[in-house]
């Protein structure tokens, strides 16, 4: 791993850490916490559609790593980062203080620089076959981005 990537995952899970040991982690109203659950719903799908073994927290890829285009990935480059990026969300919106907010701007951040990186080392590796998936795909959120 290299210096810079340790860094992101450090402060990926240092955010995640904060929002953990804070209190309001969850939303309190229902539509809120359906959200919440959605996001939670989408991270996980992009894990089990990508297969543990193929699961990496920092950006360089594997050397074992196999192109994934099922699942969420039809769509979104990134169903981990979209999830996360929804809970946290939901999660500042709806016990929003200053501090909580920045750590959200931190991690979302932290998330973007990691998928640059991602997106690099995917071009090495699988050269033209993923030049032509990000054609087809949105990088974070559908029809957006």
């Amino acid at each position: 791993m290299s210096k810079k990537s340790l860094i992101l995952v450090i402060l990926q899970f240092s955010s995640f850490a904060f929002f953990g040991l804070n209190t309001h982690l969850f939303a309190q109203s229902s539509g809120w916490l359906g959200i919440q659950l959605i996001g939670l719903g989408i991270g996980l799908w992009g894990i089990f559609a990508m297969k543990l073994g193929n699961f990496n927290i920092q950006p360089e890829v594997k050397n074992t790593a196999k192109f994934i285009t099922k699942g969420p990935y039809k769509i979104i480059r990134n169903p981990m980062y979209t999830g996360i990026i929804l809970f946290f969300g939901v999660s500042v919106y709806c016990n929003y203080m200053p501090l909580r907010l920045f750590v959200f701007l931190i991690l979302s951040t932290v998330l973007i620089l990691k998928i640059y990186m991602e997106e690099q080392f995917l071009s090495k590796k699988f050269g033209k076959k993923y030049l032509e998936y990000k054609t087809k795909t949105y990088r974070l959120i559908p029809f957006i981005y």
